[in-house]
């Protein structure tokens, strides 16, 4: 059975407080879309995509502003994205920071794919949805690109702006507007919609970062995936190895066991979500000694059994394979990086 595409009440919410302060009547748009405007004060609530993407069409009918989404977008605060945005802004760099999205922006659209793929210099955030193209309005999309950017400049500075965007779209009336805010040229009719970043420049360290607070909000943003996740295994599997890595003893078949599933049938699934039980492991290891190793409170000893290792001598061999360096000499070096203030 096919999951039901959805996305955040609170999404909708700065839908609600931009027609609030251009002096529409917020309550009754939402009941022209047929959104029940009650679930704007639940943070865990959600509305179906194309209920959504009716109420972006009753909003760009009634206030007659095409770049109605461009607005909505610059609204964006860390409650907007549940736990995603405390731990974004928590994030020691850009380049964590974006790693965070690319784990978690299912929690804002349950359909959203994101990846972030390395490119010479540059950084390539690609996101593409699994919803039908037809369901997704165009405003929802100005909305989100100018979110990432609003994101990126409380996390980096008033005046970051992203090297390029790509989007597979035509441009739309507001592509001047777009591009002034942004900051960058917009290329259309692309192959993929991807926002380009300055590798360096993602990897320079933030004063602002803060491995409790990320490390708090990154549990709470696993604990609402799973509640959102029951019909992928893989997202199942991704929690339950969080949970059993300090154990050491985590396999296949403990996972299975825990899900209540047999081998074959955990295996079986996670093949149809095009995954792996060794590649979900090995990328879940990688991506948290990545972050541990920046968090100074926490001993190599201490690191090492958080991921399963059962000597330390054993962690710093997959640590230099993943990263090319030694534990020590990358916190070394992430402990003197100067701050980019």
């Amino acid at each position: 059975m096919a999951t039901t595409s959805t996305t955040l009440s609170s999404w909708a919410l700065l839908v609600w407080k931009a027609l609030q302060a251009h002096g529409h009547d917020p309550r009754a748009i939402f009941n022209q879309a047929g959104l029940d405007p009650a679930k704007l004060g639940d943070g865990n609530a959600r509305y179906r995509l194309v209920e959504m993407s009716k109420l972006w069409e009753t909003v760009i009918n009634e206030t007659k502003d095409p770049c109605f989404g461009i607005e909505v977008g610059t609204l964006w605060t860390a409650t907007t994205f549940h736990a995603l945005g405390f731990t974004w802004l928590a994030s020691h760099t850009l380049k964590d920071a974006l790693m965070r999205l690319v784990r978690y922006s299912r929690i804002v659209n349950n359909s959203l794919n994101a990846s972030l793929e390395v490119h010479g210099t540059n950084l390539h955030l690609i996101m593409s949805s699994g919803e039908d193209e037809r369901n997704v309005h165009y405003a929802a999309r100005d909305a989100g690109m100018v979110a990432v950017v609003v994101m990126c400049r409380l996390l980096c500075g008033k005046n970051f702006s992203p090297l390029e965007i790509q989007v597979t779209r035509k441009r739309s009336l507001c592509g001047d507007r777009l591009e002034n805010f942004v900051g960058t040229s917009i290329i259309y009719n692309c192959k993929q919609n991807l926002t380009v970043f300055d590798h360096m420049r993602a990897e320079q360290r933030q004063p602002t970062g803060n491995s409790e607070l990320a490390k708090v909000n990154d549990e709470i943003a696993i604990k609402y995936l799973k509640t959102l996740d029951r019909n992928s295994v893989a997202m199942q599997v991704k929690s339950r190895l969080i949970e059993l890595m300090p154990s050491g003893q985590v396999t296949e078949d403990v996972v299975a066991s825990e899900l209540n599933l047999s081998l074959r049938t955990m295996q079986r699934k996670l093949g149809e979500e095009k995954t792996s039980f060794s590649s979900l492991y090995k990328k879940i290891r990688q991506d948290m000694a990545g972050e541990y190793i920046k968090d100074s409170t926490m001993s190599m000893t201490e690191i090492s059994f958080l991921l399963g290792f059962s000597e330390q001598a054993n962690f710093s061999r997959a640590y230099r394979r993943w990263y090319g360096t030694s534990p020590s000499a990358a916190r070394e070096a992430f402990v003197n990086t100067d701050f980019k203030i």
